[in-house]
């Protein structure tokens, strides 16, 4: 699996092949995204770690995987691993990871926002459409964040050049004075 082009990247962890796929399909048809899919968690972390470089827009793991490895990690001690790991790269606030189940657990729900999930959906009948729609307010949230950190950015580089002509003011009047006096 290889990140060459220039849509915006997807990484998925489902186990249902058929359901991955549908997904997968209508993510990339329908919003032009590129989506790697991983069937395991532990799939997932270890092309992340292989390719250090590979920060995708949005993570979409589900809660419930099936394994055949006792010690396989549920979608929760998976978002644990992402959170850590963006937090050692210091971009914890760029990690956006929706949760997917087909179990409507409030107190689950609850418990993966704490940790860090930026939503969690339901496997149900409207899914994909909520999906899109979480997905669309993701980039949107995105691109607000953006620019508002271009704003601030220009607000300090005003408030430094604000600063450089009040003390050369300040040298000037004080020239001014002195010449006076």
């Amino acid at each position: 699996m290889s990140v060459s082009d220039d849509k915006k990247l997807i990484i998925m962890v489902e186990d249902n092949s058929i359901f991955a796929e549908t997904v997968k399909n209508g993510l990339e048809n329908e919003l032009g995204f590129k989506v790697l899919h991983f069937s395991t968690g532990e799939e997932m972390l270890v092309y992340l770690t292989n390719n250090p470089s590979v920060l995708p827009e949005i993570f979409i793991q589900d809660y419930y995987l099936d394994s055949v490895v006792a010690t396989a990690k549920n979608g929760g001690e998976i978002l644990q691993e992402l959170v850590q790991r963006y937090k050692q790269k210091k971009m914890v606030e760029d990690l956006r990871v929706i949760m997917l189940t087909s179990s409507d657990e409030i107190r689950r729900a609850i418990e993966l926002l704490k940790k860090g999930a930026t939503d969690y959906i339901l496997k149900d009948e409207v899914f994909f459409e909520n999906l899109k729609k979480t997905i669309l307010n993701i980039l949107k949230m995105k691109e607000l964040r953006a620019e508002r950190k271009q704003f601030k950015d220009q607000a300090e580089k005003y408030k430094k050049r604000l600063i450089t002509v009040s003390i050369a003011l300040v040298v000037i009047i004080v020239a001014l004075v002195y010449s006076i006096a």
